[in-house]
């Protein structure tokens, strides 16, 4: 019996993580293989331009951190979260502005407050489609990739444990996670009690009739949901 937690170790606090291993067997495999993109000289353009900047994710602040920050280093940014003003002080010299909330409708409503109308959303290529309604330029500064070496890893797990608890953090995650298991036992996804970080990913496996538990706040979400699991395998 195991846990299953599809998110990098190094991200899950100290404390979560001992108390769940404490408990039972836990494995970290994030199911995504993110890489940074060669940006087009339009799009180096659009985020040299840029009055506001928006990142949405820690990879995306990693990237712009690693990659982009020359482009431009006075734009405001507004992040998604803590963890992402975090990662990027002291590493840029942009100003930061946090969403009270961490989820991309919050962030909207501050843009708006701030009167901003042509913001410049740094994301992901998995997260565009979420973002076409959305006022501004969208320029994808990495993908979330697969392939043959990580799909053979995510194998070995299911080959090796009985998940009865996933934590998932993606529509895209729980798809590679689906098409890996049911290569093992077809049936065996219906019986994993799942734990989503948000309402988006959540809805989408109520869909597919999987028993679902989503944070009941949207701030601290990953705490939350780390929280639940603990809970939920305490209850057994």
């Amino acid at each position: 019996m195991a846990i299953l937690i599809t998110y990098p170790k190094r991200k899950i606090p100290v404390y979560w993580r001992m108390r769940l291993e404490q408990m039972t067997d836990v494995i970290y495999f994030p199911f995504r293989v993110l890489e940074p993109v060669n940006l087009r000289k339009e799009d180096q353009n659009r985020v040299r331009t840029s009055k506001v900047l928006v990142i949405t994710s820690l990879f995306g602040a990693k990237t712009f951190i690693n990659e982009l920050k020359s482009l431009n280093s006075s734009a405001p940014i507004y992040v998604l979260s803590e963890k992402i003003a975090k990662l990027l002080e002291n590493k840029v010299a942009n100003p930061i502005i946090i969403s009270p909330v961490e989820n991309r409708a919050s962030l909207v409503t501050v843009l708006k407050a701030d009167a901003v109308e042509e913001p410049c959303w740094l994301i992901g290529d998995k997260a565009l489609k979420y973002y076409g309604d959305f006022a501004g330029e969208k320029v994808v500064i990495y993908r979330n990739t697969w392939d043959k070496l990580h799909e053979s890893k995510g194998l070995k797990i299911f080959l090796k444990q009985k998940i009865t608890m996933a934590l998932v953090t993606s529509a895209s995650n729980f798809d590679r996670m689906y098409e890996v298991m049911t290569k093992v036992d077809s049936n065996e996804y219906k019986r994993i009690s799942y734990f989503t970080l948000g309402r988006s990913t959540g809805e989408y496996l109520r869909r597919k009739g999987l028993d679902v538990t989503v944070p009941e706040t949207k701030t601290g979400v990953l705490e939350q949901a780390l929280s639940d699991i603990y809970k939920a395998e305490k209850d057994k």
